[in-house]
């Protein structure tokens, strides 16, 4: 079994390690549960698209 995590860098801005911690968190409650689940957590990717307008105005 595959987990993976994504999660939103700007979130943990400022916060030394964040990925680590994520990781060590992630992986002890997913082995809880299935034990030789392969764990990893990675950052989100930008949206291709930054802007603040909503996605109907963008239609």
């Amino acid at each position: 079994m595959f987990v993976e995590l994504v999660y939103d860098k700007r979130n943990v801005e400022g916060l030394e390690g964040a990925r680590g911690i994520i990781l060590a968190e992630l992986t002890k409650r997913v082995h809880q549960i299935f034990p030789d689940a392969e764990v990893k957590v990675k950052p989100m990717q930008a949206n291709g698209l930054n802007s603040d307008a909503s996605k109907s105005d963008r239609e």
